[in-house]
């Protein structure tokens, strides 16, 4: 997507890792679960992270640390998020 997303992450140490300007789509958690996801193993319904706005769903459906075009991903292990 052409809008930007702000990323807010807390690293393994609890220190705070920030991407871009805070805005409508944000994208906010561990950086476990931002990796995790990125990485394809895991769905973003499976982690704790908060996702705010319609282009950083988009963009968390499709993120990815690897080149090539968009895979499959993983299906989700449970319908939806469960907060704590």
């Amino acid at each position: 997507p052409d809008t930007p997303v702000y990323v807010a992450l807390t690293s393994p140490e609890g220190a705070s890792w920030t991407w871009g300007d805070p805005g409508t789509d944000r994208v906010e958690g561990h950086a476990l679960d931002f990796c995790l996801v990125v990485t394809q193993r895991r769905h973003v319904a499976d982690t704790k992270l908060a996702i705010q706005g319609p282009v950083a769903t988009q963009w968390m459906q499709i993120a990815q640390a690897f080149a090539g075009p968009p895979g499959a991903g993983r299906q989700p292990l449970r319908a939806r998020a469960v907060p704590d």
